[in-house]
């Protein structure tokens, strides 16, 4: 045992470099270019590097402002010293999100030893194999190659809580206080922390209620900073539920009917039918008052589907391509787990309270909004799954000692053919499926129109379909210099179909047939905008060799 636990470091050492290969291998290469999410971060993130402010000339405190939406700013400015390390790049724009990614294993790793009680070979070996599954996790991969600010929120949020236990554990206000602060950035990081870590956080100190006042009554001084910080909170909550800060969740949410209009209008036509039949059954059911609440209770049930969390059948974006959210061989492990962390005495009832609360709440902010079940939007969830198999497997290891070599050796097995499974299906097979989703042809294109550009005295580049706000990529690819972009005016209102316009360049539906008698102009667009005799000057296809943007001069 002494031998074991004195490898203790080595051990976590290989887990940290298996994390780091695997999410800084080919990270400019896969995805094969930047999402949209990405472009706007990085660019903006280049804007307040070279200028001070934003596309729209404004320094982002809390949230910037973008497409006629607000997203969290906290990510963008991990981001500036990367872009001015390594430049304009999708590479510098994903690398905090890989950074953050591996202190979270290693994060989860000084949990799990935190929940024991009791120090033990055991604890150890729990720990070990929650760090590891989180590090060959292809839900964890996938979104922490993305240069999102749902990473922030995750590894923000498990600091937060290894500081918190370390704080009631060493009876170190202190560390409490700091924890509040992880707490709090997690919150302002991403919108699913504003519904999360509130819920979590009260959860908390109702869990340890006991402990954080025997470290209150021991010295009443520590109350001065606590008060200070929840006065220091009060601009930061006006800021993040303003009404300008909500676009994007009164956009979405699922307590909103318009939001879902057609199955709104589908649900009243129903209970309609329902009320002429004298259906009193039906008429409950289909009432237009519970709809919302029907939405959420779905939404939220769906995140614990074996279909959604093992699979990909559906082909849902933040999902490694012929994978789920998480390993099919880990289900028996989890269920294992599960029981175990109920009904064992390994872990104290604290401890046990906290992974469940973080467990059911993850996926409440994903529920409360539309397209539920959602990767990305219940991020939150992990590492619980990680913990459950990892004490499955480490409690079916302890409780059959006659068969430790068939279970390491099957665990063993599963672990490379997940691995090899996973590398397959991320590193050669999702850049070609999902090459259209991260714009890769438009990546491709820019270059090409910036050597043309001065050739024509006009460029016209669609922004319909999958050139969905081009100005943003091209303002990307092309390192356009933020303040004659600020100066020119940029966008107006940054609305979703809004137009844009600067030096000859023109963002816009692609009307070739009432444009024909315009000369010298270039046009960038979707082969669907123009007629099927037309020839092109050039052509760029996605990596699955689909023709995805066609080039053609007048």
């Amino acid at each position: 045992m002494k031998k074991f636990l004195g490898a203790r470091p080595i051990i976590l050492i290989v887990i940290l470099a298996l994390a780091a290969i695997l999410r800084f291998w080919n990270l400019g290469g896969v995805p094969p270019s930047a999402s949209l999410d990405e472009a706007s971060i990085g660019y903006n993130a280049y804007s307040v590097l070279k200028t001070g402010g934003d596309e729209y000339g404004e320094f982002p405190i809390i949230s910037q402002r973008g497409y006629d939406d607000w997203r969290r700013s906290i990510y963008l400015f991990l981001v500036v010293p990367f872009v001015a390390l390594f430049g304009l790049n999708a590479a510098a724009v994903r690398l905090p999100a890989v950074i953050l990614s591996i202190l979270t294993v290693w994060a989860t790793y000084r949990i799990v030893l935190l929940l024991f009680s009791k120090r033990s070979e055991f604890s150890s070996n729990v720990a070990f194999l929650a760090s590891f599954l989180l590090a060959i996790s292809p839900w964890h991969i996938y979104i922490s190659r993305l240069g999102h600010e749902s990473n922030a929120c995750l590894s923000f949020l498990v600091f937060g809580a290894l500081l918190f236990l370390k704080g009631v554990n060493q009876k170190s206000f202190s560390k409490v206080l700091l924890s509040m602060v992880f707490f709090t950035l997690s919150m302002i990081s991403y919108y699913s922390g504003q519904a999360f870590i509130p819920l979590f956080a009260a959860g908390l100190f109702f869990i340890f209620r006991k402990n954080l006042l025997s470290i209150i009554t021991s010295d009443k001084k520590v109350l001065i900073p606590f008060f200070a910080f929840l006065i220091l909170l009060v601009p930061i909550f006006w800021t993040i539920f303003s009404p300008q800060a909500l676009v994007r969740f009164q956009g979405t949410s699922t307590f909103k009917p318009e939001v879902h209009s057609k199955e709104f209008a589908r649900r009243v036509e129903l209970r309609n039918k329902a009320v002429e039949k004298n259906d009193i059954v039906g008429t409950i059911l289909y009432n237009r008052r519970l709809f919302p609440a029907q939405v959420f209770i779905e939404g939220y049930i769906a995140h614990f589907k074996p279909q959604w969390l093992f699979t990909n059948s559906s082909g849902e974006p933040f999902k490694v391509p012929n994978m789920g959210l998480l390993y099919l061989w880990e289900i028996p492990f989890i269920v294992i787990g599960i029981a175990a962390l109920l009904f064992s005495r390994v872990l104290d009832r604290q401890a046990k309270k906290l992974i469940f609360l973080w467990f059911f709440l993850a996926p409440l902010p994903a529920a409360i909004a539309t397209q539920a079940p959602h990767a990305m939007r219940s991020y939150n969830f992990l590492p619980t799954w990680q913990i459950f198999t990892a004490f499955g497997l480490a409690y079916l290891f302890y409780k059959l000692p006659k068969f430790k070599i068939l279970t390491f050796s099957a665990f063993a097995l599963f672990i490379l053919v997940s691995l090899a499974a996973f590398y397959k299906n991320y590193f050669i097979v999702f850049p070609k499926e999902q090459s259209s989703s991260f714009q890769y042809a438009l990546s491709k294109t820019i270059p090409y129109v910036l050597s043309q550009q001065k050739n024509y005295q006009k460029v016209v580049i669609s922004n319909s379909d999958n050139l969905y706000q081009s100005y943003m990529f091209y303002l990307f690819y092309s390192k356009y210099d933020p303040k004659l972009y600020q100066k020119q005016g940029g966008t107006i209102s940054g609305g979703y179909a809004e137009n844009h316009k600067f030096d000859n360049l023109f963002f816009e539906p692609i009307n070739f047939k009432e444009d024909s008698g315009s000369k010298g102009t270039l046009y960038v667009g979707n082969p669907n905008e123009f007629s099927k005799n037309i020839s092109p000057i050039k052509t760029f296809r996605n990596l699955n060799g689909e023709e995805a943007i066609i080039v053609v001069a007048k």
